[in-house]
């Protein structure tokens, strides 16, 4: 980001520039059960911008990108705190005012006693065929919840989901995605 100031007001403009993961690349966080960072690995580090430990038990939302819209979230955090695993396509933002795209598991971490003890988040680059399918829908959600509120954002994505015959958002990201639902190491108990 580069500082705009006017009348003395720091104004921080996004750069708005593309950072993609090289093939094969893996983003690896953990965040608590409030969603701080307990851990991050170093291309997550490369990518985001931030040195190592920089945000450890600082908010995982620091990096929303504005055009990430909340009810995506809500969605994600309704499924974790259910226990349920889930995946999301999702719009980060760099310590500098840059952007990434990311294919995005979260993966909730369970005792022998079935408490949730963190999420483990694994990202690597989304295609451009899903970026592609998945921003008109984002940027439908974010007017909704500009002109209305989330809720609102919320039912209309669950009508789009109806309107293409798909159950969840969960399901509409594996199918623009392709990708194959979890595997054995997302039901390990930590």
């Amino acid at each position: 980001m580069y500082p705009l100031i006017t009348n003395k007001i720091k104004i921080l403009i996004p750069l708005n520039k593309e950072i993609i993961l090289s093939k094969g690349e893996t983003v690896i966080s953990r965040t608590d059960i409030d969603g701080n960072f307990l851990y991050y690995n170093n291309i997550f580090s490369k990518i985001s911008g931030y040195e190592k430990n920089e945000l450890l038990y600082l908010s995982h939302a620091i990096l929303r990108h504005i055009d990430m819209p909340k009810s995506i979230f809500f969605i994600i955090w309704k499924s974790l705190l259910a226990g349920q695993n889930t995946s999301a396509i999702i719009k980060n933002l760099t310590k500098d005012g840059n952007f990434y795209w990311l294919f995005t598991k979260f993966i909730v971490q369970k005792d022998n006693h079935n408490n949730i003890l963190s999420f483990l988040i694994q990202g690597t680059q989304a295609t451009k065929g899903s970026i592609l399918k998945i921003e008109p829908l984002y940027k439908e959600l974010i007017n909704y919840e500009r002109e209305r509120d989330v809720n609102s954002a919320i039912r209309e994505l669950h009508s789009f989901l109806n309107r293409e015959n798909i159950a969840t958002y969960n399901d509409y990201v594996h199918n623009i995605t392709k990708e194959k639902r979890y595997g054995f190491f997302s039901n390990l108990i930590f």
